[in-house]
């Protein structure tokens, strides 16, 4: 056993841990604290990803006896700088907005190495998300909309305006609603004529798609992809020809 301080966002624990005690172990067992989740528990998935002195790690793993040392200890909870949507970290709100989760198992930890990828590259090729979030896998597959958000949430830590893909109501703090950020424009789904090979394939096919003039939104996957459009530029038969021009037309 082993006397430690534990400085987890920004709070400091003073406690005795085992010296075999996971970080993960430590905070739910011990602190109660609900801010990192267990998927595998071999370090293998990345849904107990916290950070460490800014650098990602598996919760499930690294020692808590090793962390005593005053290192700083960062996790979801630790983002949100206020109430509501408008107080979340900008990648949380991606991945809300966009869409990022599905069952929500990974979506902490992806946050987690989101939040690590772009304060080391504020704006990353998709190879470089590729690498910096391949410790963390996605069983529900929503790979594509898990890099639109990252992409989303780069754009805004760089003071870019950007667009959601959703735009559901949400309750303010005193109860009222409003409207989430987006922008009105068309959507369609399109069925491709010839599904891709894998996601990977889509994830380069979709940020080309994004760059044409416009063109608000973006998600799908190796099979379909719905767009959402401004009407004012746009309508279906101009957005289906870009899909055609870049090499995946749809029925």
């Amino acid at each position: 056993m082993r006397r430690v301080s534990l400085a987890i966002d920004n709070v400091n624990y003073d406690l005795v841990v085992d010296n075999r005690e996971s970080l993960w172990e430590t905070m739910n067992f011990q602190l109660g604290l609900a801010n990192s989740n267990l998927g595998c528990d071999r370090a293998q998935c990345g849904a107990c990803t916290v950070l460490v002195d800014g650098k990602a790690v598996n919760g499930c793993t690294v020692l808590s006896a090793r962390l005593g040392r005053g290192q700083k200890i960062a996790t979801v909870a630790g983002l949100p700088t206020g109430p509501g949507v408008a107080g979340l970290h900008p990648v949380q709100r991606a991945f809300w907005l966009d869409g990022g989760f599905q069952c929500g198992i990974c979506t902490r930890g992806f946050i987690m190495s989101t939040v690590q990828l772009l304060g080391a590259i504020p704006k990353p090729t998709t190879a470089q998300i590729a690498e910096g979030l391949a410790g963390n896998i996605c069983r529900c597959g929503e790979y594509a909309k898990i890099f639109t958000a990252v992409n989303t949430a780069a754009a805004e830590l760089r003071g870019e305006k950007v667009t959601h893909l959703a735009s559901p109501v949400i309750v303010g703090v005193a109860g009222t609603a409003e409207a989430a950020p987006g922008a009105a424009g068309v959507s369609k789904e399109f069925q491709f004529d010839k599904p891709m090979g894998t996601i990977e394939d889509y994830d380069p096919f979709e940020q080309a798609l994004k760059k044409r003039d416009g063109i608000l939104g973006v998600s799908g996957n190796e099979r379909s992809v719905t767009v959402k459009w401004d009407p004012a530029k746009l309508d279906e038969a101009k957005v289906r020809a870009i899909l055609v021009d870049l090499g995946h037309a749809a029925r």
